[in-house]
């Protein structure tokens, strides 16, 4: 019986590492995008990890070096200057954010945060 509470504690345990496999929704995989990327600022408001942190990741190009996009509102932004605050230029652009609304601590998001950013990302599309 142990054995089996075990092994069905184990698959619990993947399933809910697995909802957030293939998405941007730790700071971590956001951090990923910029790695090897074009961004042009390791120092100063917007390095890739403050990028991360304020919900966006790397889409940009050789050409646009600087473009990014919200996990969940989809905004994209470039024309980034180093002295520029992530959150602050998210909260400008997108207020009504979802992610600026529940990330006041981007490290801690839930399944049920991904659960409601899923939701209001859908609305972007509809």
């Amino acid at each position: 019986m142990a054995e089996a509470e075990e092994t069905r504690d184990e698959e619990t345990q993947e399933e809910s590492v697995s909802i957030f496999e293939g998405s941007f929704y730790t700071v971590e995989q956001r951090l990923e995008t910029f790695k090897g990327s074009y961004w042009p600022y390791e120092t100063g408001k917007c390095t890739p990890l403050k990028m991360a942190e304020a919900g966006f990741y790397f889409c940009g190009t050789s050409s646009t070096p600087d473009w990014v996009r919200c996990i969940v509102c989809h905004h994209e932004m470039d024309g980034w200057e180093e002295t520029d605050d992530p959150w602050e230029e998210h909260c400008a652009h997108s207020p009504n954010c979802y992610y600026l609304k529940k990330a006041k601590d981007p490290y801690k998001i839930t399944v049920g945060d991904v659960i409601e950013m899923e939701k209001e990302a859908i609305k972007c599309y509809v």
